[in-house]
């Protein structure tokens, strides 16, 4: 059946996007009506900048797509899973996600992104604002490319977790005082509005961004190959991935996988988008969120929340020479009493896992805020990406070898050997660890789990679970089913 919803109540602010603050400039933007704004390049370059903040992340109860809090996208993505599990209680949240026992009613915690469906048409709004403007072309055409490509994310974010949301015409957006119902679009029809907004912005990007946090051609094409992955479109998502390897793009592999993650080196070649993160207001709070009291540690401000954890049996999978263990605490001497905490004497603070620090040190960090920016993209993604897309259409070939092997001999592993791996099944089985040991704790583990067919498997073997095959997408918070008093259908098994 097609889920619809009022168009009104999706509208409401469209013409009044409330920014709380823009991410690359660091300026404010409170409470801009429409009638003083978008009236030249300085409002303009201002409404662009605070599309940015949506995926931010704030110490404000964690907000932004990308928060560190319970609230972010890259905490369900690996809560959910094998990789990641949480110490806290409250109220048994984080069990919740880990168990998969998240019910309609009990989804708040993971349903928060739902709520940003009404972001789509505000950043369609602002498109339409651009394009009646008095400024140039070209001013047009960059700004017009960055918001296409952060709209065409945000979508592509929500059918992730939801499946296809409402979308609405231009023509709904010039007439927002009229009660027009919005259907709910086919998956098809959902899937080529994103890829139509992504090959939008692939061609008005230039190759790299001019300003460190913003989106290029670079960054969209990255966003294209997860949408054409998602899809199982193998041959399109090469081609993309193909792409991202031409040298016009400058990306390679830092010799050092954690300079990826640090602060003197967080602008790199290596990382091809990242959230720009100060000491301030756009904080980091993985190390805080992550490190227990006890822990040495060079930095003596910062604060110990001790909550992430990497489950022992995942955490048990690295070889032991794996550089990428370095900043994985699996044993460490107390600093209180030396005693030595492993997984043989885990104590409360290693109870359910290693802790998965990811980033390095930040000396400037004062309590939970590290200036540490976050990268949602990396050139290592790529290349398994593209090992994992020729296999899909051509078998097990030396390419995708040598593509795996790149990201293995970088952290210290030897080459794996073609001929250990002519069976796909177990090809598969290796690429997919391979993936969870190279971005841990980034965002991606669910998502890698269900296009591998593995989520739901894999959950089943998490003590207590309540998974169920409906589970590989979230439930409409119930909230807003009243609110839209039956109009807006659940999703299928709540």
């Amino acid at each position: 059946m097609i889920n619809t919803i009022l168009k009104t109540s999706i509208f409401s602010a469209a013409l009044l996007f409330l920014f709380g603050g823009c991410s690359l400039e660091r300026e404010d933007y409170n409470q801009i009506m429409p009638e003083n704004f978008y009236k030249n390049e300085s409002d303009l370059k201002a409404a662009v900048t605070a599309a940015y903040h949506l995926f931010e992340i704030n110490t404000w109860g964690g907000g932004g797509i990308y928060s560190h809090g319970r609230a972010g996208i890259n905490i369900h993505a690996e809560v959910t899973t094998d990789i990641l599990d949480c110490q806290w209680g409250d109220g048994g949240a984080w069990e919740m996600m880990h168990t998969h026992s998240w019910t309609a009613s009990n989804i708040d915690l993971l349903g928060n992104l739902f709520g940003r469906y009404k972001n789509v048409s505000q950043i369609r709004n602002i498109i339409l604002q651009l394009d009646a403007a008095d400024v140039s072309e070209a001013f047009k055409q960059n700004y017009k490319g960055e918001l296409k490509a952060l709209r065409g994310w945000l979508m592509y974010l929500l059918l992730d977790y939801y499946g296809p949301v409402p979308v609405a015409s231009d023509e709904d957006l010039a007439n927002l005082q009229s009660n027009i119902i919005l259907e709910r679009p086919t998956e098809a029809e959902y899937v080529a509005m994103i890829e139509n907004e992504l090959k939008d912005a692939i061609s008005m990007l230039p190759t790299k961004a001019s300003e460190w946090g913003r989106v290029d051609a670079g960054a969209a094409n990255m966003m294209l190959l997860k949408l054409y992955m998602h899809q199982k479109r193998w041959s399109e998502a090469e081609t993309v991935a193909r792409e991202l390897t031409n040298a016009k793009y400058g990306y390679r592999l830092l010799d050092n996988y954690y300079d990826c993650f640090s602060l003197e080196t967080e602008i790199n070649n290596e990382n091809i988008w990242s959230i720009p993160c100060d000491n301030e207001n756009y904080v980091n709070g993985w190390v805080t969120h992550t490190i227990a009291a006890g822990v040495p540690y060079s930095n003596p401000d910062i604060q110990r929340w001790g909550g992430y954890r990497m489950p022992w049996e995942f955490y048990n999978t690295f070889e032991k020479n794996d550089k990428r263990l370095e900043n994985i605490i699996g044993e460490y001497v107390s600093t209180a009493d030396g005693t030595l905490i492993n997984q043989a004497n885990p104590g409360t603070a290693l109870r359910k896992g290693a802790m998965p620090l990811k980033y390095t040190v930040d000396p400037n960090q004062k309590g939970d805020r590290s200036g540490i920016d976050v990268p949602v993209f990396r050139y290592s993604d790529v290349l398994l990406s593209l090992a994992e897309c020729i296999a899909h259409q051509d078998g097990v070939t030396q390419e995708c070898m040598d593509l795996i092997n790149q990201v293995r001999n970088r952290v210290g592993l030897e080459s794996y050997n073609l001929s250990y791996y002519t069976n796909t099944d177990n090809y598969f089985d290796m690429l997919l660890l391979e993936r969870g040991h190279e971005l841990y704790c980034e965002g991606h583990r669910r998502t890698d789990l269900i296009r591998f067919g593995k989520f739901i498997e894999f959950a089943r073997n998490i003590p207590n679970s309540q998974t169920a095959d409906h589970k590989v997408v979230f439930p409409i918070p119930n909230s807003y089913i009243v609110e839209y008093k039956g109009a807006l259908n659940q999703n299928p098994g709540y």
